[in-house]
């Protein structure tokens, strides 16, 4: 069974190996197209083989020189599909008139030039408008012709009405199964750009949701031109910043250096995720999230303090786990920011103010494995964690400020 198929497939999947998915359409949808035209042309061969009816052998003959022109097509439409549509069409158009001259138009043969007008629709879509326009105007034109002036057979065949009425039904046949290819081919053609959009449009989101917050993402859908800004009246900004990566990283390859960042900073997502809080954005080694940027909550400060622990709780057991020491320097800061979306390519979610920068500055001045927090910060997240306080030191850009190691939670 799978044997007798291959000459099938071979015929459809003729010319579409390395071609576009837009040409791999149009090349599978004309080779249907002319396989039907290659099963009618034998079917006909056949008929006026068997058919005994006086001068029937041009018809005979006319009918296997289509057939073997049609096998030949799908070669010539490797090298140039216009070139195999114009041949297709001169043939067909030729040999339909010719064959209803012959037999008169009671057969309805030069119906089958309908079926050419649809074949190279299917085929050229928008796309060789002016050829697709020509084939309408000489197969149009052609039926015409063949209406009016040949009406009756030509007599160089014993043709009679029961004769007549054979063609007739076969060509309905024909045009039918040409029609019914077209529609499922459209139908195909149509699914599969829908399918295509609909997976570019999820990619589209995927990757604009991992570029943006969601409820960012979807103002912007709903409002492309909306500047989005908002005012913060109390946040937590969290710093993160993996200590000497700089000499790490001139020890490294950079395909292990890459994996070495994207380890740590995948479980810092899963992180986030746990806690609620945001992603801003990462800066080389440097690892920033804030808590709540995008849903006031009253809570932002401990939540932040939480994830900062379980950062360093986390560092310890990787070390435990591979040998490999990382230090880790995290900065806290609470107080009102902006948020906004910045950028018209590559655009990107980002939060601005003095809380921003002094959270920055609880990074930069802290310790290895240590969570420097400011007294804002402090004061909001109460009694219940430890803290250690440390002396009072000219923070860059601030100037002298009272500063906390965060130690713990109470227990």
């Amino acid at each position: 069974m799978h044997s007798a198929l291959r000459p099938l497939k071979w015929f459809l999947n003729n010319g579409l190996q390395g071609l576009p998915d837009s040409e791999k359409s149009k090349r599978y949808a004309f080779n249907v197209i002319l396989l039907i035209g290659l099963a009618t042309a034998l079917g006909y061969a056949a008929f006026y083989a068997i058919y005994d009816v006086e001068g029937l052998r041009a018809g005979w003959l006319g009918s296997l020189i289509c057939a073997a022109i049609l096998i030949v097509t799908p070669t010539i439409a490797s090298f140039s599909l216009r070139l195999a549509v114009c041949v297709s069409v001169a043939m067909g158009i030729s040999v339909f008139v010719f064959m209803t001259y012959h037999m008169g138009a009671a057969t309805g043969l030069y119906l089958f030039l309908l079926g050419f007008i649809i074949g190279v629709f299917i085929v050229n879509g928008r796309d060789n408008l002016l050829d697709t326009v020509l084939t309408w105007i000489a197969a149009t034109v052609a039926m015409v012709i063949s209406v009016l002036y040949f009406q009756e057979p030509s007599g160089a065949a014993q043709v009679d009405g029961q004769f007549q009425q054979i063609v007739l039904v076969g060509v309905v046949i024909g045009l039918s199964a040409i029609q019914a290819a077209g529609v499922l081919v459209l139908s195909t053609r149509v699914a599969r750009a829908e399918a295509a959009l609909a997976a570019e449009y999820e990619r589209s989101e995927g990757l604009l949701r991992n570029l943006l917050p969601d409820v960012i993402a979807t103002r912007l859908k709903a409002s492309p031109g909306e500047v989005i800004a908002d005012d913060l009246s109390d946040v937590t900004i969290l710093f993160a910043d993996i200590v000497g990566f700089t000499q790490r990283a001139a020890s490294k390859a950079p395909k292990d250096l890459i994996e070495f960042l994207n380890d740590i900073f995948t479980s810092f997502d899963e992180l986030t995720e746990k806690y609620g809080m945001e992603k801003i954005k990462t800066i080389g080694d440097a690892y920033m999230v804030g808590a709540g940027i995008l849903v006031p909550r009253k809570d932002h400060a401990q939540i932040a303090a939480n994830m900062a622990l379980e950062m360093l709780a986390l560092m310890d057991r990787r070390r435990e786990q591979t040998g490999e020491h990382v230090g880790l320097r995290i900065g806290l800061h609470s107080g009102p920011a902006v948020s906004g979306v910045i950028g018209t390519k590559k655009v990107f979610f980002d939060i601005w103010g003095d809380t921003v920068n002094t959270a920055s500055r609880m990074e930069s001045g802290g310790a290895e494995d240590r969570i420097q927090v400011s007294r804002a910060t402090k004061e909001r997240l109460g009694a219940a964690y430890v803290f250690q306080e440390k002396p009072i030191y000219n923070v860059k850009g601030k100037g002298p400020m009272q500063t906390y190691w965060l130690v713990s939670r109470e227990r």
